[in-house]
């Protein structure tokens, strides 16, 4: 039993391992005085590596982009999110900042801006957050080892009530959320119940005061990269909506 557990998380764990990179971004320029600003954050267990296509997207496009980089095993929620948004006014200056997150890094950016105000803050675009928590947290949780190596963020994305992601309350800002519908990982998706992206059911992934939301078929991983989801962003940043239409 015990040896069929540990296979289990193995092959949950799986895509985060060997698909996670140390390379960081960086911008060498400085914010121009025409120009809005972007702050990606990445997911668990993930570094700015991952948006990295996203970025010179968004590069290419005009915007002054600013991509967070974090440990996620060794800190709380609110620990990353203090120790990592706290100055982003030296990076973006007086210019309007958006956002754009995926995963965890949608839940950091909730518990900063519920305890702190960003000076011109623009929009923000939640990509697959598990904004009412994961399934996936309430299976890996359980066991005290992968606590230890995994660190407090696991246990705060339960999907009780009384866990830190839902402690949060509704967002006091304008944002939207884009969600897939497709998996790659039979493991996760057999704990989530209804329709998922492998990690968070789509039903999580929503908050009643959402201004757009958005399902593509992407997978949870893959999101970031996907030319539909990027266009949608562009038009969420000039119109406040996914589509314009």
């Amino acid at each position: 039993m015990k040896k069929t557990y540990s296979l289990f998380i193995l092959m949950i764990l799986f895509p985060y391992v060997f698909l996670c990179s140390d390379q960081k971004l960086s911008q060498k320029t400085k914010i121009a005085n025409h120009q809005e600003c972007v702050v990606l954050i990445h997911g668990f267990l993930r570094s700015s590596n991952h948006l990295k296509n996203l970025s010179n997207f968004l590069i290419e496009k005009g915007y002054y982009v600013v991509s967070i980089d974090y440990e996620s095993t060794s800190m709380s929620i609110p620990e990353i999110a203090d120790s990592n948004l706290s100055n982003l006014q030296e990076f973006c200056k007086n210019q309007k900042i958006h956002f754009v997150t995926h995963s965890l890094g949608g839940i950091i950016l909730r518990s900063y801006l519920k305890r702190n105000q960003i000076k011109h803050l623009g929009k923000i675009v939640l990509l697959a957050p598990p904004n009412k928590g994961s399934e996936v947290s309430d299976f890996l949780s359980k066991f005290k080892f992968i606590n230890l190596i995994l660190g407090p963020v696991v246990s705060q994305l339960k999907t009780d009530q009384d866990s830190y992601v839902n402690s949060l309350g509704l967002p006091n800002f304008q944002f939207g959320v884009i969600m897939g519908n497709l998996t790659i990982d039979p493991i996760s998706s057999y704990l989530i119940p209804g329709d998922d992206d492998g990690k968070v059911s789509i039903e999580n992934s929503k908050l009643e005061n959402m201004n757009d939301f958005l399902l593509v078929e992407r997978t949870h991983n893959f999101i970031v990269d996907a030319p539909e989801v990027k266009e949608a962003i562009l038009n969420y940043f000039k119109f406040g909506k996914f589509k314009n239409e």
